[in-house]
């Protein structure tokens, strides 16, 4: 949908005052509730027993130096930290969107070194980027993925904290720079992503893919379609953390999602816009990132917003502020009304179950009793969405997230999925206690995720090591027979022709006797 100009900025005036009213009341309501809280106690930090969990992790110190370490906006403050450094690239699409690519290197290896590692690509969620793989330091997938001898990748998706095009101008009031959803994250920035990685580091030809939330769903969009099979073929594992395929309950839980999911297609207009979502938001972030006070607010805007606490985060509020400073990035308003607009035939939220059936379990059954109609939906939850594909995924779920439903995904995954089987090509992991932030920022996921997904390429390399053996097994014996049965079919061709050497009479009947 598009407007002449007068019609546009009146909209994009009317839109920003809403915005500022909206976000306003979201601000307000958050430090009222955290103040409650704080008068009843409910605000005290209590520390995780690492002990009892079932691994062996026990969190690091996320900086070696963190005391003398100040919030930044700047990714590659954290990596130098790290004692490491940050490339950056800009990748194109091919609608025009310039995308912001990150990777991380150690400076002390040569180039030879830096390729031989097998590259992995770790996609943010939505309003999320990079960062949020590595500014818990130590503690951080991304940190842990390089320690095992990975060449990380961190990637963007369009927009970022800067909107980029090659050819369209006044971006921040374009409406064609905006008109943009999921299908454009999964059919364009993903696989030039993908492509610009592997045409870097050609010593590879397959990489490892790790999508959380937004990640996740557009990875699997992307995977599910077969027009991009040139691009699922250089996909080695695929990981997603809890992937954004369906909702929650939490969608009957918070009240300010109740709300925006019953707007119509004029309030939408009228309270976010025709260009960026909430556009106010990462305004402020930019702006204020780096003051003390950006880490506390947004904790209580996250905790008022979605119920999301720092229980798994650790003790330390600098890094949670370090990783408080990598969200509120640019999202279109087209990709917020997938998730929440109702209108929208495909949408997330349309395949919202009853309540009741959260509660007992019917979400996530394998013939619900109350099914839920996804004919629009891009991920039908009886139907199969890999026919065509055999890449192995590693399913990441917390049990405490209700923002998606996993379960219903990982259900979907075991029953619904043929060419899948699990702990061959398919793997689940469930993470009791996390919800669906603690899967990215938990102090204590190297334990929880990082190893296991060791585990699982370990042993994905061992299965192809031993297919590679067995195929190299029966190719030698073809081989060998082969070249017996060329052997056997010379000796015979070349026999000569015998020739008679005596012709005796046999002595009852007088004949004669060929002798050879």
């Amino acid at each position: 949908m598009t407007f002449n100009p007068i019609i546009k900025y009146c909209i994009i005036f009317i839109s920003a005052i809403s915005s500022i009213i909206y976000c306003s009341i979201l601000c307000s309501g958050s430090i009222i509730q955290h103040f409650i809280e704080f008068l009843f106690g409910k605000t005290k930090f209590k520390p995780i027993d690492y002990e009892t969990k079932d691994h062996s992790y026990i969190p690091r110190k996320a900086f070696e130096d963190l005391e003398n370490m100040k919030p930044s906006a700047n990714l590659e403050y954290y990596i130098q930290h790290l004692n490491l450094e940050l490339e950056e690239y800009k990748v194109t699409t091919i609608d025009g969107f310039i995308l912001t690519l990150h990777r991380i290197i150690n400076p002390k290896e040569d180039k030879g070194a830096q390729f031989n590692r097998k590259p992995v690509l770790l996609q943010h969620g939505l309003l999320s980027c990079s960062g949020t793989f590595i500014a818990s330091g130590q503690n951080s997938l991304g940190f842990y993925l390089f320690e095992q001898g990975f060449d990380v990748w961190l990637g963007n998706n369009r927009s970022w904290f800067k909107a980029e095009h090659q050819t369209l101008k006044n971006l921040y009031n374009n409406e064609e720079y905006w008109n943009w959803s999921v299908p454009q994250l999964a059919y364009f920035d993903l696989p030039s992503i993908i492509e610009t990685i592997l045409s870097i580091n050609k010593t590879h030809k397959k990489l490892i893919l790790i999508g959380h939330s937004q990640g996740g769903l557009q990875s699997f969009l992307m995977l599910k379609n077969p027009e991009f099979s040139h691009i699922h073929e250089k996909i080695e594992l695929f990981i997603p953390i809890a992937p954004a395929i369906y909702p929650g309950s939490l969608f009957y839980k918070r009240y300010f999602l109740i709300i925006i999911c019953h707007f119509n297609k004029l309030a939408w207009i009228l309270v976010f816009g025709i260009c960026a979502m909430l556009r106010n938001l990462c305004l402020m972030r930019n702006s204020l990132c780096e003051w003390k006070p950006f880490g506390y607010l947004s904790y209580y805007m996250f905790k008022y917003l979605f119920g999301w606490t720092c229980r798994n985060w650790g003790s330390s509020s600098k890094v949670h502020h370090f990783l408080f400073i990598f969200n509120m990035s640019y999202v279109s308003v087209e990709l917020m009304k997938y998730y929440l607009g109702k209108f929208k035939p495909e949408g997330f939220v349309k395949m919202l179950h009853l309540k009741s059936d959260y509660k007992t379990g019917d979400n996530y059954a394998i013939n619900p009793k109350n099914p839920i109609d996804d004919s629009n939906s891009y991920f039908p939850y009886k139907k199969s969405w890999f026919d065509h594909l055999n890449v192995p995924v590693l399913v990441v779920i917390g049990e405490e997230d209700y923002l998606v439903d996993g379960k219903k995904l990982v259900t979907h995954m075991t029953n619904y999925e043929h060419n899948y089987k699990q702990n061959v090509n398919l793997f689940i992991v469930e993470v009791a206690t996390y919800n669906h932030l603690d899967v990215v920022w938990a102090e204590d996921l190297i334990g929880t995720i990082g190893f296991k997904t060791m585990k699982v390429y370990e042993q994905l390399q061992a299965q192809d090591k031993q297919e590679t053996e067995v195929v190299d097994e029966k190719t030698q014996s073809i081989i060998e027979e082969d070249t017996a049965k060329n052997s056997n079919d010379t000796e015979l061709n070349e026999k000569p022709t015998p020739l008679p050497i005596d012709i005796p009479k046999d002595e009852n009947n007088n004949q004669s006797v060929l002798v050879y």
